[in-house]
């Protein structure tokens, strides 16, 4: 007799999905505070009076969300249907999400961008429109730029954590509450399909869920700049100069701001720009001999990552090793300092692996690990007879 595998519940899942967010944060901070500074804010366009920021918006959604899923009163059909417009709200809130766009430009070594979608926008001559991305196209784009960066888990993470159908349902009004689950039409074409109500609480739960973390990754990240920080960096497209970030703590205001004369450097600054030039584009890297085989027990993939594979001959990978060596390249965070087995790089360094329990240290833990203790599935839906 065989065990059978037990599906994953959905605190499970969300501890996932915070995991990979965490490490996501972790990376892009490592890489570039700066522009990690500059992300934490969601939709920015400059100088703008109060009331301006759609992110406010999104805060709102939430809030109402929670509340509604919190109380204990039974859900009718017209406060069903309000939570899930809401839900369908909270999956279109692009501003906030622009955080996630501008952290994985971090890795590519992108500078931060005001507008990161905005090559996903559409526009249209007669008549004049501006059609911004919605929901399924700012996801798809998400997932498959965390693909690009190497982060397979957290690209399947971002295919799902809202769902098209019920979004795509409640957004064109082809849906129908009943008695037995939210029933999706899809009367312009497609198989009907029918969801009871746990799997709609659960649906939402993972949701609301993924804001959450979110969110809360972001807020602790500006707290940690109190008290204020120098940092000498590169924000945007500007040179590396000195900039001070900070949060007031009474009325929570973050800046980024420098008075630097001009442009400056240290050398944990030039430190990361090497690491981040051999990164390629990705969170992780492996670096090999051509025809040679580093003895190792090594599996990124089952860990959720796709690391830039570099390829070397002797005398580029001598030349490799010494330039590690004399600009001090090495992850300090390593227990492995043998000289052997595959040669890895991570955004804090360089690392020998020879077994999993090597890369597990390469990849690190998230520095703001949000852990879900409780069922997400909070004031499950039921629709009155």
């Amino acid at each position: 007799m065989t065990d059978e595998l037990v599906p994953p519940t959905t605190t499970d899942r969300m501890n996932a999905i915070s995991r990979q967010m965490g490490l996501l944060f972790t990376y892009a901070r490592c890489m570039n505070e700066l522009d990690f500074a500059g992300s934490l804010s969601g939709e920015f366009r400059g100088a703008q009076d109060a009331g301006w920021s759609t992110t406010i918006t999104a805060e709102q959604v939430y809030q109402e969300l929670v509340a509604r899923l919190d109380s204990d009163t039974p859900k009718s059909l017209p406060e069903l249907r309000i939570v899930l417009l809401l839900y369908s709200q909270l999956a279109e809130a692009g501003g906030v999400y622009e955080t996630l766009k501008n952290m994985m430009r971090i890795i590519e070594r992108e500078p931060y961008n005001l507008w990161p979608f905005q090559d996903l926008v559409r526009v249209r001559k007669a008549p004049d429109r501006v059609i911004g991305p919605n929901a399924n196209k700012t996801f798809r784009d998400l997932a498959e730029h965390a693909r690009r960066i190497g982060m397979s888990a957290l690209s399947e993470v971002l295919e799902t954590v809202f769902r098209d159908d019920i979004r795509n349902g409640i957004a064109h009004a082809d849906y129908i509450l009943w008695g037995d689950g939210l029933r999706l039409r899809r009367r312009n074409g497609g198989q009907v399909f029918r969801l009871n109500f746990d799997e709609v609480s659960e649906a939402i739960g993972i949701g609301v869920g993924f804001y959450q973390t979110l969110r809360q990754l972001c807020m602790d990240a500006m707290r940690s700049f109190d008290p204020s920080q120098p940092i000498t960096g590169r924000f945007s497209a500007n040179p590396p100069m000195s900039w001070t970030v900070g949060i007031d703590p009474k009325d929570g205001g973050f800046s980024i701001k420098s008075s630097s004369p001009g442009p400056q450097t240290t050398e944990a600054f030039l430190r990361q720009e090497a690491i981040n030039k051999f990164l390629s584009g990705r969170v992780l890297a492996m670096f090999t001999k051509e025809g040679g085989f580093q003895e190792h027990d090594v599996d990124f993939s089952s860990s959720g990552f796709a690391p830039a594979e570099t390829e070397l001959n002797d005398e580029q990978y001598d030349a490799l090793l010494e330039e590690i060596e004399q600009n001090q390249l090495w992850d300090d965070h390593a227990e492995n300092v043998s000289d052997g087995g595959l040669l890895g790089l991570s955004p804090r360094g360089f690392q020998w692996l020879t077994s999993q329990t090597d890369l597990d240290t390469l990849i690190g833990l998230p520095e703001n690990d949000i852990v879900f203790e409780e069922p997400l599935a909070r004031g499950t839906p039921k629709a009155d007879k």
